[in-house]
C-alpha cells in the first residue's frame, strides 16, 4: 500500500514538471515570435562574419544636388587653328609634298613652284644689292676725306644721299622677296652666290593636319586660289543649338561635359568660349560654342555630340551608389541597426549623379547604409554565420 502512494505522488510529479517545461518553452516560442515582429528584416551576424565581409557604413546625409541638362550640337574646327594656304604668285607646281591627312609641322614645305615672277624679283633685288654695296663703299671713302678736307661738303652730301637712296631700294627689293614667300636664308643665298633661282616653296603657317588638297603636279597656280587647308585638331570647337528659354543657365566659362556616339562610354570636358547674341527666329535658340580638348585626335569634326550641363541645384537627402542592392523588381539597401545587425529596406531613389543617389523614401537622415559588403549581407553564402543557426 506504501509503495502505490510512492508510485502515485512520482507519477504526478513527472506530470506537473511536464507542463511547467511545456509553458516554459511555450513562452519562450512566444518571445522568439514577439522579437521577429517587433524587427522585421533584421540580419544578426557574428563579429567575426561582419569582419570578413568587410563591411562599412556610411550615413545618410543631405549633399548639394546639381540639376544636368543636355543639349545637341556637333564637333567643328577651331577655326583659330585653321588655315588656307595659297600661293603668292604664280607659276606651275613642280614638286607636292603634302597629302591629304599628312600631319605636317609649321614651316614644313608643301609645294615647289617655279615662276618667272620670282626670277624677276630675284633680279631686282641682286641689282639693288649690287648699287647699295657701291654706295655703301664711296659713302664711307667721302666720310674719310671729308676730315681731311680733301672732298667738298656738297660732294659729300650727295653720296651719302645715293648711299641711303641705295639702302631704301634693297630694303624695298628685300620685302618684296618676303612677300613673295622666300625666307631669310632663302634670299642671303641669292646675295652670297648672286645666282637667281626661280623656285619658291610654299610653307605649313602651323602646325596640323592637312584636311584640303587642290593641287596636282604640273598645275598651273595662281595667288587667288588655296591650295591646301591645314587644321589642327588639338583644341575642337563643339557648336551646340540651346534653347531660348534655357539661355539663363548657361554662361561663358562654363565647364561642360561632352559625349560622342563614336566614345559613348567617354566624357569630353570643354569650357563654354562663346554664347551668341543673335537668336535663331527659325528655331528660337542661340549658338554655343565650346573648347574641347583633343590631344589624341579622336574627336573628328562633322561628329554629333550630347553636350551636358550641370546648373545649381539644391541639398537633398542622398546615399551612395554602392549602398544599391537589386532584389527582384525591388531597390534595397541594409541600414545598421548595431555593431552586428543590419535592416534591409526597400527604397526609392531618384536618378544617380556623381556617385550618389537621391533618397525618394525609405531612409532618414542620419540613418547609417552599408555602402560596402551590401552583396554579401543579401548573399544565401551568409546564413550559415547568422546568430542562432
Amino acid at each position: 500500500m506504501f509503495q502505490n502512494k510512492i508510485f502515485l505522488i512520482f507519477i504526478a510529479a513527472i506530470f506537473i514538471f511536464g507542463c511547467n517545461g511545456s509553458k516554459q518553452q511555450e513562452a519562450k516560442n512566444g518571445t522568439a515570435e514577439e522579437h521577429k515582429k517587433e524587427e522585421p528584416g533584421l540580419i544578426l551576424l557574428r563579429p567575426e562574419a561582419v569582419e570578413k565581409a568587410g563591411i562599412k557604413v556610411e550615413a545618410v546625409s543631405l549633399r548639394p544636388f546639381k540639376v544636368e541638362y543636355a543639349f545637341s550640337g556637333n564637333v567643328s574646327i577651331n577655326e583659330t587653328r585653321l588655315a588656307h594656304v595659297g600661293p603668292r604668285i604664280s607659276g606651275r607646281a613642280i614638286e607636292v609634298y603634302a597629302n591629304l591627312g599628312d600631319y605636317v609641322e609649321k614651316g614644313h614645305a608643301l609645294a615647289i613652284i617655279d615662276s618667272t615672277e620670282i626670277g624677276e624679283a630675284q633680279s631686282q633685288y641682286l641689282k639693288a644689292k649690287t648699287t647699295f654695296e657701291i654706295a655703301e663703299k664711296s659713302y664711307a671713302r667721302a666720310k674719310i676725306i671729308l676730315e681731311g678736307k680733301v672732298i667738298s661738303t656738297g660732294e659729300f652730301q650727295r653720296r651719302e644721299g645715293e648711299y641711303l637712296s641705295a639702302k631704301t631700294e634693297l630694303k624695298a627689293a628685300e620685302d618684296r622677296l618676303h612677300l613673295l614667300g622666300m625666307t631669310e636664308e632663302e634670299i642671303a643665298s641669292i646675295g652670297k652666290g648672286h645666282t637667281i633661282n626661280s623656285k619658291v616653296a610654299i610653307y605649313a603657317p602651323l602646325s596640323g593636319s592637312v584636311i584640303e588638297r587642290h593641287l596636282t603636279l604640273g598645275e598651273v597656280v595662281e595667288p587667288v586660289k588655296p591650295l591646301f587647308s591645314i587644321a589642327d585638331l588639338s583644341i575642337v570647337w563643339v557648336i551646340a543649338d540651346i534653347p531660348e528659354r534655357d539661355i539663363p543657365k548657361i554662361k561663358k566659362g562654363q565647364g561642360v561635359a561632352v559625349i560622342v556616339s563614336a566614345y559613348p562610354e567617354k566624357v569630353f570636358r570643354g569650357t563654354i568660349s562663346y554664347i551668341s547674341d543673335l537668336i535663331d527666329p527659325g528655331t528660337r535658340t542661340v549658338k554655343v560654342r565650346i573648347e574641347v580638348e583633343n590631344s589624341n585626335w579622336i574627336l573628328k569634326p562633322g561628329m554629333f555630340a550630347a553636350i551636358k550641363i550641370s546648373a545649381g541645384g539644391k541639398d537633398l537627402l542622398s546615399i551612395p551608389v554602392s549602398a544599391i542592392q537589386r532584389e527582384g523588381d525591388k531597390t534595397i539597401v541594409f541600414v545598421a541597426k548595431g555593431e552586428n545587425s543590419f535592416e534591409k529596406r526597400v527604397v526609392e531613389l531618384g536618378p544617380p549623379l556623381d556617385g550618389f543617389h537621391e533618397v525618394i523614401f525609405g531612409v532618414k537622415e542620419g540613418e547609417r547604409v552599408v555602402t560596402k559588403g551590401a552583396f554579401a549581407l543579401k548573399s544565401e553564402g551568409l546564413k550559415g554565420l547568422m546568430e542562432g543557426e
